[in-house]
């Protein structure tokens, strides 16, 4: 009898550490959870998506954290990819999350897809729920900025670009392409290579390489390390074609230097002119072809990066100090990266000012010598420029080709050399035939992409006898989608006719006609009723908040008391840390009591706790302007009073509420 007694004993105690396990696990997994959630509404989503891919390791079925991750993913390095993965979860997460509109809003606009971007930004500004007012304001601009994108790349220039591809372009950064005069040598800047310790992210140093084309192929680029190492900010080399000389800045000693090839060495670098040493010339820089002018971007008083230049005189055989680029160049934003024309006559850079459509930009000036200054300066337009970010912009001597590095969408990795020329255009007109028919379609939108860059877009619509006629490049083969409404009747791919030849071609087109046209409200995903009342103590001061007011569970007062006891620390420390992070943010801190006593009493005594919640949070640093304090009593019951437990219990709390 004792040994089955001893045995029960065993399983109870087992079965009690089983369960004891998996409580554990389970509070493990909710705190990886919020701690994801954390850095996911903090907007670092790829610290988040670290975190969502342990969680998954671990639970590779819990949903949330499933679309979580396809969310951060897209955001982060996934732009590229299919949305496949995400999509599946429109039916559940549209209808639960009230910020699934605002999400694939930022994750189309990201992938170029501005209609898309548009639609779903629309849909969230439509939903009749609570939304913070930072939230709304900031998808209002993201809307407007998802209009002026799809206008901006729907007037395309006659440039035409190419990504340099390998070997030139790794997934690394590749920057600053300088070519010899004679185009077949080739030298840039490339993080490859430069590997942070026990990580298999690239560090921050860019080291020079060197290429030559042989039977019209790029060889696999030789380091230079010999020439130095460089930090992101200092990525800027550049080759003086006069005189065949390789100019790179030398952070370290705060001036211009360069190198040569000898005998098919590179040569150590030389100080480039000793007179420039007190000038104070900065690392991204540009020196004309007869190296008496000098351009470069530096931070200016006022903290942002301006345009300035030293001009060489031979009088004195001194240099000038340097001085604002004179004219309209510099804007209260940054201006970087600058390029002389070859003719002296137009000044290239980018720029994130108000004219740029997303990060930094190519802009042109030209030269006004009546006022003995550059003219406003004029965005080069799309495909040049997207709503990433495009520097080094150089043209070749001929004025219709050069080069430029970017972090676009479909990038072989983060910065990328692209190619880019003039080239010549036709007109394509016809008339798109139902097929079935036999009769026009007026109405029709007809996307014609080319095939070697499909974002660039050529789009027209058929008029009411089915007719078309769009300006395109000649010779290019392209990618033809037609779309009736919102539902793509046909694919195919034309080449067009050369422009020399022909000023215009016809081409017709029998489609299919969709039997319905249906437009997907995303507005109607989402179901009301599943909105929050109350939000998180941490997440009150987030602009994703899901409520505007916080229950503070766990808060314990002396009996009939307004005195907090100790065990409310952990639950008013969160609180008081909210609201450190949120200087700017104003609360209400509501008491609330059960119906139990008089109304008069419970009145007072509600106030008193809130009071007392607000003396804890005053003494600790909070600012007294950010706290208000209101006693309802038993007004405002969330559960019945019939009962103690779940009952008058919830009922005796502390509230919340954001005020702004």
């Amino acid at each position: 009898m004792m040994k089955y007694y001893i045995f029960f004993l065993l399983l109870i105690g087992n079965l009690a550490y089983a369960q004891e396990s998996k409580t554990d696990q389970r509070i493990s997994k909710k705190k990886l959870i919020e701690q994801a959630d954390y850095y996911f509404f903090q907007e670092d989503f790829k610290k988040a998506l670290e975190l969502y891919n342990v969680i998954l390791d671990n639970y590779p079925k819990n949903h949330y954290v499933q679309y979580h991750k396809y969310v951060a993913y897209q955001l982060t390095g996934g732009r590229d990819s299919t949305l496949d993965s995400l999509k599946e979860y429109e039916a559940n997460e549209g209808r639960t999350d009230k910020f699934y509109n605002y999400w694939l809003g930022r994750i189309y606009h990201n992938r170029y897809e501005f209609e898309e971007a548009q639609k779903h930004f629309q849909a969230f500004l439509d939903l009749d729920i609570y939304k913070t007012n930072e939230i709304e304001k900031e998808t209002k601009v993201r809307l407007a900025e998802a209009r002026k994108a799809q206008e901006f790349y729907l007037k395309s220039s006659d440039y035409e670009i190419v990504n340099m591809g390998e070997p030139i372009n790794s997934k690394y950064n590749d920057v600053s392409p300088s070519f010899f005069a004679d185009h077949g040598e080739l030298v840039f800047m490339s993080s490859r290579d430069q590997f942070a310790s026990n990580s298999e992210e690239e560090g921050d140093n860019f080291n020079i390489y060197h290429t030559t084309k042989e039977s019209n192929k790029w060889t696999k680029p030789t380091s230079l390390s010999h020439l130095g190492t460089f930090s992101a900010n200092n990525a800027k080399i550049e080759v003086v074609n006069n005189h065949g000389r390789l100019f790179m800045y030398q952070e370290e000693k705060k001036g211009l230097y360069f190198s040569h090839p000898v005998n098919d060495k590179w040569v150590a670098p030389v100080q480039f002119d000793s007179r420039l040493e007190e000038k104070k010339i900065a690392s991204h820089f540009y020196i004309d072809d007869s190296e008496t002018i000098i351009y470069f971007s530096a931070k200016s008083e006022k903290g942002d990066l301006d345009l300035y230049q030293s001009i060489y005189n031979p009088k004195s055989q001194s240099w000038s100090s340097p001085i604002l680029v004179p004219g309209k160049v510099n804007s209260t934003r940054n201006e970087d990266s600058p390029f002389l024309s070859h003719d002296g006559k137009t000044l290239y850079f980018s720029s994130d000012n108000s004219e740029s459509i997303g990060g930094f930009d190519v802009f042109m000036s030209e030269w006004d010598e009546s006022n003995y200054g550059w003219k406003k300066p004029v965005n080069l337009g799309f495909p040049i420029n997207t709503i990433d970010n495009e520097i080094n912009f150089q043209f070749n001597e001929d004025n219709i080709s050069g080069f430029f590095s970017s972090d676009r969408l479909h990038g072989k990795g983060k910065m990328d050399i692209y190619y880019f020329h003039k080239q010549g255009k036709v007109v394509i007109n016809g008339t798109v035939y139902n097929k079935a028919t036999g009769k026009p379609v007026p109405n029709a939108r007809i996307d014609l992409r080319p095939v070697n860059y499909e974002d660039q877009n050529f789009r027209t619509t058929t008029d009411s006898n089915g007719r078309y006629e769009e300006e395109i490049f000649a010779e290019e083969e392209f990618k033809v989608q037609i779309y009736i409404g919102n539902q793509l009747a046909y694919t195919g791919k034309l080449l067009s006719e050369q422009a020399d030849l022909h000023k215009s071609f016809e081409r017709d087109f029998q489609i299919d006609i969709p039997d319905k046209v249906e437009e997907t409200n995303y507005a109607t995903l989402y179901d009301k009723n599943s909105e929050s009342k109350y939000e998180e103590v941490n997440m009150l001061g987030s602009k994703f908040r899901k409520g505007e007011k916080a229950m503070l569970k766990n808060i314990y007062f002396d009996i009939h008391s307004a005195n907090l006891t100790s065990e409310s620390d952990e639950v008013l420390s969160a609180l008081y840390d909210m609201l450190k992070k949120s200087p700017n943010l104003k609360v209400e801190i509501g008491g609330h009591t059960d119906n139990t006593g008089s109304l008069d009493a419970n009145m007072t005594l509600s106030l008193a706790r809130a009071n007392s919640v607000k003396n804890y949070l005053v003494k600790k640093g909070i600012p007294a302007s950010q706290l208000v304090t209101k006693g309802y009593g038993p007004s405002q019951p969330i559960a019945s009073n019939d009962d103690e437990i779940n009952g008058r219990e919830l009922n005796r709390r502390i509230e919340v509420r954001v005020l702004n």
